[in-house]
């Protein structure tokens, strides 16, 4: 749940501070007062990108910081502690500071957690029933993990067949371009098989060379490391000798053991040393004959590389492009009927995936159309049939990336009448019933501690207003709902209840919200209950509706 909202230079609010409680908690103020730069505030908490636009005129920065309180389940889905502080930081350049408990993070991160937290509600959110597309992901939502499993299973091999589709239009169209370079492609081939190139050749010879060239150089020091650790001047029997006297007396200081140990290994060492130098010595060979044959070749494999702007490693690899293209050529038939099976294997496979996928949608439409009837039953919509048709996909070779399913919310709201796309019959007021109803299951699916709703009820009123004002009440017994609302049988069924104004202070407006006492509660909805002046019936409605 939302505990504790700051806000500073953010549209209207210049320094806001707000705590929250559990339960119904309703926000109302007149058009244009500020509510909606509240829940803007919000939406930045929960990973909304950044807009400097709202940044208040003549401020730099502004900055919003949210406390949120999680459940036990939340903390161990997170790994996160009961009490966490998110904060978003904008500034007039368009970058931004996202922070979680001063730690800075991704928005990603910041929408990974909000989302187990809670749900936000936008006024234009109830526009997407009117859009068939969006109702998938309606589905979806009754059990998001399973899907997504499905769903990313259907994305990989997709991408696959689409891979492998690109590549068989690819070759039909470039069949007679190949055609008029094979000849130019043969003689590249043929010439780059004449070199017999090989892989790191080129560096191999070159280091080669280079030893060759300084051959007296290496000879003369390796001769003198040898003479120096194996002559006169230098004994290695001596440090053995060294090495031996001091093993005599090690037992009886540990500094002469210590001496003995080090001149030992000094002795093994240089002996190993002196044998590796006396190797390389008696490997030493030069061959001007090879030499020059080294040279040559290094610098034909030069001249390959200059010629085609490719290193040797690379012309390898080029070399089996059209070792390729001219098998394509030569059997460009085969070679198309090959590629065209290996796509058409790669769509059965895709399709086989989006069949489950399918299967799980139907499942969960099912849950989803019961869920629904419940709580629209409790929205005043005692009458309505709710049915999902999904067209039939099973002949379909199309892959849409969001699967093979395209539906359609059938409803009738009214007895007797038939049943007709969701889109083309509902009302404002009952478009925003069925959209609160499927908000009040994602959210009890979910799990969350927080549901927001900005104006949700538009179009509601009368009876089906205090319908819905018991829902949302019944609702926050599970979790905190917090309503932006311009309903007073909602306003009057909270537990708390917010008053949102906009006042001119030095010369600016800014907004202003307070916790209502119940004196001003009355006033509000009665404000709310009126047309323009207050009256002493509309103040005695307030009362009736907060004795409710």
């Amino acid at each position: 749940m939302l505990k504790a909202l700051n806000i500073s230079n953010f549209a209207l609010i210049d320094d806001l501070d707000m705590t929250f409680a559990p339960g119904l908690l309703a926000m109302t103020g007149e058009t244009g007062a500020g509510k909606t730069i509240i829940l803007e505030s919000l939406q930045l908490l929960f990973g909304k990108r950044s807009d400097a636009q709202m940044i208040r005129y003549g401020e730099d920065r502004a900055h919003v910081s949210g406390t949120f309180v999680l459940t036990p389940e939340q903390q161990k889905d997170l790994s996160l502690f009961e009490t966490i502080t998110i904060s978003r930081t904008i500034d007039t350049s368009g970058r931004h500071q996202i922070k979680i408990d001063d730690q800075p993070v991704t928005l990603q991160m910041v929408k990974k957690v909000t989302e187990r937290i809670g749900s936000i509600h936008a006024q234009n959110d109830t526009m997407s029933l009117g859009d068939k597309t969006s109702y998938l992901d309606f589905i979806d939502q009754v059990d998001q993990t399973r899907i997504e499993k499905l769903k990313t299973a259907y994305l990989m091999k997709r991408s696959t067949y689409l891979d492998k589709k690109a590549k068989t239009e690819a070759m039909v169209s470039k069949r007679a371009e190949s055609i008029e370079k094979r000849e130019f492609m043969q003689f590249q081939l043929q010439e780059l098989k004449s070199h017999h190139l090989e892989k790191d050749e080129k560096s191999s010879i070159d280091d080669t060379i280079g030893k060759l060239k300084n051959f007296d150089l290496i000879m003369e020091k390796l001769r003198l490391s040898y003479d120096l650790i194996d002559g006169e001047r230098f004994s290695i029997d001596a440090i053995a000798e060294a090495s031996d006297g001091m093993r005599r007396i090690a037992s009886l200081d540990p500094q002469y053991d210590e001496i003995n140990h080090r001149l030992s290994a000094v002795h093994l060492e240089l002996e190993d040393v002196k044998s590796t130098i006396y190797q390389l010595l008696e490997s030493l060979d030069f061959d001007p004959g090879a030499f020059e044959r080294l040279q040559e070749r290094s610098f034909e494999l030069t001249r390959i590389e200059t010629k085609y702007k490719k290193t040797i490693n690379d012309l390898i690899d080029y070399q089996k492009t059209l070792e390729d293209e001219l098998m394509m050529i030569e059997d460009y038939d085969g070679y198309v009927q090959m590629i065209r099976k290996e796509a058409d294997q790669a769509l059965m496979e895709t399709l086989e995936k989006g069949h489950q996928l399918s299967k799980e949608r139907r499942r969960l439409a099912k849950i989803l159309e019961s869920s629904i009837l419940k709580e629209l039953k409790d929205l005043d919509l005692e009458k309505a049939v709710f049915e999902i048709l999904f067209e039939d996909n099973t002949n379909t070779r199309q892959t849409p990336e969001n699967g093979l399913d395209e539906v359609e919310f059938m409803i009738s709201l009214n007895e007797g009448e038939p049943m007709k796309p969701l889109s083309k019959v509902a009302s404002g007021g009952e478009r925003a019933r069925f959209m609160f109803a499927l908000k009040s299951i994602y959210a009890k699916n979910h799990d969350l501690s927080l549901l927001i709703l900005d104006e949700i009820d538009i179009g509601i009123s009368g009876k089906t207003a205090a319908k819905v004002a018991s829902k949302m009440h019944a609702l926050s017994k599970d979790m905190q709902l917090l309503v932006i609302t311009h309903l007073p049988q909602v306003a009057a069924r909270a537990d708390t209840h917010y008053g949102i104004t906009k006042a001119k202070e030095n010369g600016r407006m800014v907004t202003r919200i307070e916790t209502l006492s119940q004196e001003k509660r009355i006033e509000m909805i009665a404000m709310m209950l009126s047309d323009e002046e207050l009256s002493h019936f509309a103040i005695e409605q307030a009362k009736t509706l907060l004795r409710k």
